[in-house]
């Protein structure tokens, strides 16, 4: 899944480049990532001849306000993403939606698993959609304090790796971030938050909004959860990450190497068992 600083860095970069511009036509590829809408041309309706006025995001979903009162919403799934394009540009292999505008220039929505979603509604039913008014906390818009955390903490009585991954507790970690954020903090994913000294909550604190403001300002990291990507190729993750994918080597803190081990049936973890206690 996409995770939040990469959404936030593409909102950034469509908040650039087509706020202000009109779409003069939609194709759609794919009939299942509008789903949604009855059929493909209902969609296009929907759209085509709109202004979009503005993108914004909530949680890990996209949110373009077009004019006339309705939005256009974005689920980007596991591999989903935007590219702007001049109009006579093919779509790729991957590119399974393309908004031309009447200034030239397209956007193309391209999306090699086909499990994001794009769908309109009107304005006012944004905030109703549930998927995208979860109560878990966005750590790059919302404000959130330590106490606050610490109560909601001790409250779930999980392992840290295991809420970290829950999206109805923060939003859109994922595997990178959550191993990133609990190195930062010098925490084990295995411990219990009830176990947590008011110390190691305010580490954890801090390590959350550093990690993921870090990430934006880095551009994200284009090695998805899961990937086959080389976790070295400095081209594709920026070289920037402490932990995650960095399996014997030497951890940038106490010289340790880093291990990837299970930290149960269904949990595995990149850290540093030296200095992450």
């Amino acid at each position: 899944m996409t995770q939040l600083p990469e959404v936030e860095v593409l909102r950034k970069e469509l908040e650039k480049d087509v706020v202000g511009k009109r779409v003069k036509d939609v194709t759609v590829k794919t009939a299942g990532v509008v789903g949604r809408h009855r059929t493909r041309p209902d969609f296009v309706k929907a759209v085509a001849g709109h202004k979009i006025e503005s993108v914004t995001r909530r949680g890990t979903h996209l949110v373009l306000a077009l004019d006339g009162g309705t939005a256009l919403v974005v689920r980007l799934g596991s591999q989903g993403t935007f590219s702007r394009e001049t109009a006579t540009v093919e779509p790729g292999r991957y590119t399974q939606v393309v908004a031309t505008f009447t200034t030239g220039g397209a956007l193309h929505y391209v999306d090699p698993d086909k499990d994001g979603e794009l769908f309109v509604v009107d304005s006012g039913d944004v905030l109703l959609l549930p998927e995208l008014s979860t109560g878990a906390i966005d750590p790059l818009t919302d404000t959130f304090t330590w106490p606050s955390f610490s109560r909601q903490l001790k409250a779930r009585k999980e392992t840290l790796k295991k809420l970290l991954l829950d999206p109805g507790f923060i939003v859109g970690l994922g595997d990178v971030y959550s191993d990133e954020i609990l190195w930062a903090a010098g925490l084990s994913g295995k411990r219990l938050t009830s176990t947590l000294s008011s110390q190691e909550v305010r580490r954890l604190y801090r390590a959350v909004q550093e990690v993921l403001y870090e990430a934006v300002k880095q551009g994200g990291t284009d090695v998805p959860d899961g990937s086959d990507s080389d976790p070295f190729d400095e081209l594709a993750q920026g070289g920037y990450l402490k932990v995650y994918g960095r399996d014997g080597q030497p951890c940038a803190r106490c010289r340790q190497p880093i291990v990837h081990r299970k930290l149960d049936s269904r949990t595995a973890s990149y850290f540093c068992a030296q200095c992450q206690t």
